[in-house]
């Protein structure tokens, strides 16, 4: 690889920059601009709740002695000086420093791993570095080729520690003349983010910088009273140009968090009572995820207004452009905050529904679009030039055309303007493939320009997926569609083998709470749900689990080169574990002797399983609920360590388990939750309880049998003493009441169903009907608990009606069974009756509201021993026996399926 040569690579013809008569503008002018604004705060820095304040003075003064020692030290104009740390005011002095004497910035991400510092090296020839204390190590080995000499920001670095010296030491008041600055100059070096594959890198002068920051200026977004709350990485072009050196330009106060944990955003954005913000489209989602929980927890009725008085500010708003939600939602905004009034996003696309939902909340919102090869921002959406949804028109001179444009008008996007680079550095393919032979840039992206020529991106060319059958998929919408379940942390599509498929990260305490047993499980009916609104060709093919998150640009942008190789490592259950030396907290943690015996406890009984602090108790080592209960039962037993179901539904880690066993400590038996509700729930009737049952059961079975004309065969096989389950498939909320409907009178009086406490327990009235019913109380989210519940009804020789899919199919067909039938089965020696019921998917199926009267057909099996399902099955192999019972009712909807036909 070639190292980077000034004279080489300088611009010789740049483009003409803004109007005629427009002063060239560079750092130095910047710098002389902050002088002149005195003790005028200008960088805050958030931690811990306490702001800390540099004035525009200071800040100038620190560059410019900055600037006068890096001469000191024969930095050069021209001079590549590779900048790589976090946020906060050393880098921003740094920044200008290198900026005043025409030395050229190389910013790099922060969590660049030592190799591909190494290589950043090796391309730029860079001979001196500022780094972060975190980075410092680094550079500090010794196998590291040609390095250079380092200065670290932030905190205070032994002098002549391993060649590296505290930037504060660069800072000198020795008056000397500095080097003139052309804004023709190479200004920054630029690594584009690498979504792709291998970054590129280019440069970018004054004059392309200055044709960004003077249509943002005269568009007064920002002004002098304005504090500008900066999260993005500032090695980053977007927020470097348009949240930075535009705020700095303009007087406004710059606002750096202390860490982009939510908490610390939302701390930050309080106490710097922040009037703008400058984020990425995953920051605006995950903002109103925030919002979207805060009303929540307020109700249903306060949720159903809320989604009510949005829809009509939203409406309001694109019809009138009047913005009630201003008035109607300040306080709900005020939970982000209390000053913050516009919401700047770029570095992706911002969904449309999104910005609506921002806009109809009462903020005002400014999108655009660009590229780091465009000095970032390009087109955007400004107070005088709107159209929500929209990218935005060009800013300043640029033009915009759409190449080869389908019937839909949409092609590639093609650039031409005083911003946009000249080209990559040594990669001519790079080169020959950017520009058009008439000089324009050629973007990558496919997009299209309505009437008035506002911009709409509608995908990447570059990561288009073309299918087996030719068909085109656009990622983003579809992961879109998929991602949208609560199940789903994070989803990528990609192509394999000419299919679609998809990379999933689950929301394991999402899937805990809903009482679902294999994340796997809950992802496929995620996915089949979603799909159902997809055309067939964008439909799912096949899918892979995996707990690491997906690999991201720092703006948020899969890195989708890598994706195939983590889908066919996840696929084979081949994901390098949690791995390197214990943290002193997990090794404080495994110092209690309760944590130490039972990490001894785990390593045994996963010893052919890699064991961290961090590994999943489902996803790395494969716990179902029954697997989760044969463990419970261990602990208790030779640790004495009892876990009661609280506990149990904390847990989603080795860590989280060790934890909550050091927490529950050395206990006696626990009286006995299964008698408490046996004696509640289980016990005789009163006669009031039973005309109020025999009522309920009534107007169900007319409503039943005369709305959906329910049809019942093979209820007289049902057994009319000991202990018997019903075992149903399960399509729709109709099937209980169905089912219940299909009964006859002297079955139902012994029946008992199982109700989720949180739905159907949560007031007086619900639980008088449930107690009238038959209906006692489980906690979805124990399954344990779920079983011991079903064994007493079980005992007291009643009937049970179960589910084994363990909720809803998102289509007619069934469902893998869950092996707890298996175990009910075995422990209780009960008989089980196969029952099918078809037509409710039609009349309720998922995510309908009001049914369809369809007709409703209940069906019944003769019933069977849990030896007969069992066969030749290990006594111990309960999903065996719930395979079988599948089976026995797969042949029960096959025999209706003939009769219909």
């Amino acid at each position: 690889m070639t190292a980077f040569s000034p004279d080489r690579n300088t611009t010789s013809t740049p483009p003409t920059v803004g109007p005629a008569g427009t002063p060239p503008w560079t750092l130095r002018q910047l710098i002389d601009k902050l002088a002149a604004r005195g003790d005028k705060p200008t960088l805050a820095f958030v931690r811990d709740d306490k702001m800390q304040f540099l004035g525009a003075a200071e800040l100038a003064r620190l560059s410019l002695q900055l600037a006068a020692g890096l001469l000191d030290a024969e930095v050069a104009r021209g001079d590549p000086v590779l900048l790589i740390g976090e946020n906060g005011f050393d880098w921003v002095i740094a920044r200008l420093g290198l900026g005043a004497i025409g030395a050229i910035p190389a910013a790099v991400d922060p969590l660049a791993s030592p190799a591909e510092v190494g290589e950043i090296l090796a391309q730029t020839g860079a001979r001196f570095a500022f780094v972060g204390a975190e980075q410092a190590a680094m550079f500090a080995n010794p196998s590291l080729v040609n390095p250079p000499l380092v200065w670290m920001m932030g905190e205070m670095a032994p002098q002549g520690d391993a060649g590296i010296l505290s930037m504060r030491s660069l800072l000198s008041v020795r008056r000397r003349p500095f080097p003139e600055i052309d804004p023709a100059a190479p200004a920054m070096m630029v690594f584009t983010s690498g979504t792709t594959g291998k970054p590129k890198r280019f440069l970018l002068d004054s004059r392309r910088i200055w044709a960004n920051i003077e249509p943002l200026q005269a568009a007064k977004l920002v002004t002098a009273e304005d504090r500008v709350f900066l999260p993005l990485p500032l090695h980053h072009a977007y927020p470097l140009i348009v949240g930075l050196f535009t705020a700095l330009e303009a007087g406004a106060l710059v606002v750096f968090p202390d860490s982009v944990t939510g908490r610390a955003i939302l701390q930050a954005l309080h106490r710097s009572r922040a009037t703008i913000m400058l984020g990425v489209p995953r920051l605006y989602t995950a903002l109103l995820s925030a919002l979207d929980g805060a009303v929540a927890a307020r109700g249903r009725l306060f949720q159903a207004l809320y989604r009510t008085l949005l829809a009509g500010c939203i409406s309001l708003r694109r019809q009138t452009g009047w913005s009630p939600g201003r008035l109607i939602f300040r306080g709900l905004r005020a939970r982000i905050g209390t000053d913050l009034r516009l919401l700047v996003s770029g570095g992706a696309k911002l969904d449309p529904q999104t910005a609506w939902t921002l806009a109809g909340l009462g903020w005002e919102l400014r999108s655009g679009y660009g590229l780091a090869e465009t000095a970032s921002v390009f087109t955007g959406n400004t107070p005088d030039s709107e159209r929500l949804g929209s990218e935005g028109r060009p800013l300043g001179q640029g033009q915009i055309r759409i190449a080869h444009p389908g019937e839909d008008g949409v092609g590639e996007v093609e650039l031409r303007g005083p911003s946009i680079f000249e080209r990559y550095l040594d990669n001519p393919e790079a080169n020959a493939d950017a520009f058009t032979a008439d000089g324009w840039f050629r973007t990558g992206d496919l997009g299209y320009l309505d009437k008035d020529g506002f911009l709409y991106i509608t995908g990447r060319s570059k990561e288009l997926i073309v299918l087996g059958g030719g068909k085109k998929i656009f990622p983003e919408d579809v992961e879109q569609a998929y991602a949208a379940s609560p199940f789903i942390a994070e989803l990528a599509v990609l192509e394999r083998s000419g299919a679609l498929v998809a990379l999933v990260v689950p929301k394991l305490a999402a899937i805990r709470n809903a009482g679902v047993e294999k994340p796997e499980d809950a992802v496929r009916v995620a996915l089949i749900a979603a799909s159902q609104h997809l055309p067939s060709y964008a439909r799912i093919a096949g899918f892979a689990l995996t707990r690491q998150p997906l690999p991201r640009t720092r703006l948020g942008k899969y890195r989708r080169f890598l994706l195939p190789g983590l889908y066919e490592r996840a696929l084979a259950h081949a994901e390098p574990p949690a791995s390197g030396p214990l943290s002193a907290e997990d090794q404080a943690l495994l110092a209690e002797p309760t944590a130490a015996a039972l990490w001894s406890l785990m390593s045994e009984r996963f010893k052919h399983v890699p064991l961290a602090p961090d590994s999943s108790l489902q996803l790395d080592l494969g716990l179902d609920s029954l697997g989760w209960m044969a463990l419970t039962l261990e602990i208790e037993s030779r640790l004495a360590v009892r876990l009661d179901d609280a506990a149990v539904n904390r847990i989603l880690t080795v860590r989280d388990l060790l934890q909550e066993a050091v927490a529950a400590g050395r206990s006696e038996a626990a009286a006995s939750e299964i008698s408490a509700l046996a004696g509640r729930w289980l016990n005789p009737r009163g006669p009031v309880l039973l005309a109020a049952g025999t009522a309920f059961h009534l107007a169900n079975r007319l409503v039943m049998r005369l709305a959906f004309r329910l049809r019942v065969e093979g209820a007289e096989q049902l057994p009319t003493a000991g202990p018997c389950v019903i075992c149903a498939n399960h399509v729709s909320f109709l099937d209980p009441p169905a089912l219940a409907a299909a009964l006859p009178w002297r079955t139902l009086s012994r029946v008992n169903w199982s109700g989720d406490r949180l739905l159907l327990f949560s007031n007086p009235l619900r639980r008088f009907v449930c107690r009238a019913m038959c209906i006692f109380p489980v906690d979805q989210r124990s399954p344990a608990g779920v079983l011991a519940s079903a064994v007493a009804v079980l005992r007291q020789n009643h009937m049970l009606v179960w589910f084994p899919e363990g909720w809803r199919s998102p289509t007619k067909s069934m469902l893998p069974f869950q092996p707890g039938i298996g175990r009910l089965l075995q422990v209780t020696g009960a008989r089980v009756v196969p029952c099918y019921i078809a037509g409710t998917f039609e009349s309720l199926p998922r995510g309908r509201t009001f049914p369809r009267l369809n007709r409703v057909t209940v069906a019944f099996g003769a019933p069977i021993s849990p030896e007969a399902l069992r066969g030749d099955s290990a006594p111990d192999d309960w999903q065996a026996v719930a395979d079988a019972l599948r089976k026995r009712i797969a042949e029960l909807a096959d025999s209706l399926g003939r009769k219909a036909a």
